[in-house]
């Protein structure tokens, strides 16, 4: 009786490492594909965490701002400005636990860099100073494609304030516009974001009322400079 050997033809063989191989390199393409995925994803979720802080930033400054002007090089400048896609405000909220003698108030400069294409955020610690102080800067947006910013009184506005032409006693205190626009692009994805600032309409009731005051106090003025006359 002749016995059979037990075993692998090399057909069999060959045909067993075929499909080996086909099968090693689907796992290797799924893998790889997984892999890319996550770096995807953690390169957006960076993203969104860098966009949530900006907002945040954006959000808590502008609860902030205040209708004070500055007073730049013995120079009165109002309390916001708007000119050239450049915002510049004053705002209040800085605390000195460890009574260092800092100021509560700060001017802050939004300022986009093309080149760079970042958002930079330069911070005044003081509201009067010479103009040639160095401002702490700080990038908080990246990978921004376009910024753009606009005020918003309720029409939106690329300048700010509206008449150039103010008093230096009307600027001490002066009025803010109802919002601001900031509109954002970043890798193709569009972003807008409307932020409303502090009400300061009482400011024209109260120009208003002082202004008939005053009115009011020279005539009873000049009524008795006549009666004594």
């Amino acid at each position: 009786m002749i016995r059979k050997k037990l075993g692998f033809t090399l057909i069999e063989l060959l045909i067993a490492i075929a499909i080996f191989a086909v099968l090693s390199a689907l796992g290797w393409k799924v893998f790889d594909h997984i892999a890319h995925v996550k770096d995807r994803n953690m390169v957006r979720e960076k993203m969104l965490i860098d966009l949530q802080t900006a907002y945040q930033v954006i959000l808590k400054d502008s609860l902030q701002i205040i209708p004070i002007a500055a007073n730049i090089n013995n120079q009165m400048q109002p309390s916001l400005i708007l000119e050239n896609n450049r915002l510049v405000f004053n705002k209040a909220g800085v605390v000195d636990p460890l009574q260092q003698g800092k100021s509560p108030f700060e001017r802050i400069e939004y300022l986009y860099n093309e080149n760079e294409k970042s958002v930079l955020r330069l911070k005044y610690q003081n509201l009067n100073h010479a103009g040639n102080d160095i401002p702490e800067s700080s990038v908080f947006l990246r990978n921004v494609d376009e910024f753009r910013v606009e005020v918003l009184n309720p029409d939106a506005l690329v300048v700010w304030p509206m008449s150039q032409n103010v008093e230096a006693q009307d600027q001490i205190v002066g009025e803010l516009p109802k919002g601001i626009k900031f509109d954002i692009t970043q890798n193709g994805v569009k972003y807008e974001w409307i932020f409303s600032l502090l009400n300061t309409e009482y400011l024209k009731t109260l120009k208003n009322t002082n202004s008939t005051l005053i009115t009011s106090e020279n005539r009873s003025s000049s009524n008795q400079n006549l009666t004594n006359r």
